[in-house]
């Protein structure tokens, strides 16, 4: 009789339930999807099936998710969290703290928030109204502010500004390990110079200058590293072009090699027209007695001629 009951009663309140085995395991599936509850009222997990009917009637029951809605009108654009002063001011100071700044109106710009004025300082807005006027008060000034503040500065919102607080000095570190001693050192200098000797023709081919009586060039007696000058004066002759190009350099002649970073040219001289060209290198030697040579060259050939009596070349060994 009373499984009888127990099935009625099953059929009445659930109606048709399904019942599936898989593995030795039965499950049981109820209609109309009272297992997992209604959309948008899910029943939840370990749930019985009366405690989640009081839950809905205690709570009350969601509709279903209508339709989605026609896409609404783009809104206005927002502002920026920053404006700008429209007109100068005078610096406040700490003693006489108070000041009017005309900006851009900005709505971030609100009463009794800290902010930062380019090149002013850290101030408290008191008040501020719809036409960018910000009655404010000084904080903080950056170092060496004061005169005239100029339009056009930054006016961003900020944090109240810190102190600056210098702790105590620390204790003594130990002595450190003695160095190794230096070397001695003496240094060495040398210079070319002439007041005597004929100009020197530049031609198409790099190749040393020459002055008949002498050469510009230095003899660097020791390996080391110097630094070397060389103050080259030139000359435009009657046929040179403003597009004729005058390359100088550095050479060092007893290994055949460019001294880096030396090259100089130079363009546009006219007829009788004097310039200096300045050329000055560091430059390390492997070698002891190396000889370091003035070379020049022009597109054209004859048109640009190095002065021989304005014609330097010095270096002093540092290391």
């Amino acid at each position: 009789m009373l499984p009888s009951q127990i099935e009625n009663f099953t059929a009445a309140f659930f109606g048709q339930i399904q019942k599936t085995e898989a593995n030795g395991v039965v499950q049981w599936i109820l209609p109309c999807n009272l297992d997992v509850g209604l959309e948008n009222n899910s029943r939840e997990e370990g749930e019985g099936l009366a405690c989640y009917f009081l839950r809905l009637f205690q709570e009350g029951i969601v509709g279903l998710t209508g339709p989605q809605g026609d896409t609404g009108d783009a809104g206005s654009n927002g502002y920026n969290a920053f404006t700008v002063t429209l007109l100068s001011f005078e610096q406040p100071t700490l003693d006489s703290p108070l000041v009017q700044v005309k900006t851009g109106y900005n709505p971030s710009m609100v009463e009794n928030i800290n902010i930062f004025i380019q090149g002013s300082g850290w101030y408290t807005i008191n008040s501020a109204d719809v036409n960018g006027f910000l009655q404010l008060t000084l904080t903080k000034a950056v170092s060496g502010a004061s005169g005239t503040i100029t339009a056009g500065k930054l006016v961003i919102p900020a944090g109240y500004p810190g102190a600056s607080i210098t702790g105590p000095t620390g204790a003594q570190g130990p002595v450190g390990a003695t160095g190794s001693p230096g070397e001695s050192f003496t240094e060495e200098n040398s210079q070319y110079n002439t007041d005597v000797g004929v100009d020197y023709a530049l031609q198409i081919t790099s190749t040393p200058v020459a002055f008949t009586t002498s050469s510009p060039q230095l003899l660097l007696p020791t390996i080391g590293t110097y630094l070397i000058t060389a103050i080259v004066a030139l000359e435009g002759e009657t046929l040179v072009a403003a597009n004729d190009d005058v390359t100088l350099k550095l050479f060092n002649t007893s290994i055949a090699g460019e001294v880096p970073g030396s090259v100089q040219t130079i363009s546009n001289l006219v007829d009788a027209q004097k310039t200096q060209v300045v050329i000055t290198v560091l430059y390390s030697t492997d070698a002891a007695s190396q000889t370091v040579a003035l070379y020049g060259s022009c597109t054209t050939s004859d048109v640009v001629s190095v002065i021989a009596d304005r014609t330097t070349l010095t270096y002093v060994r540092v290391s």
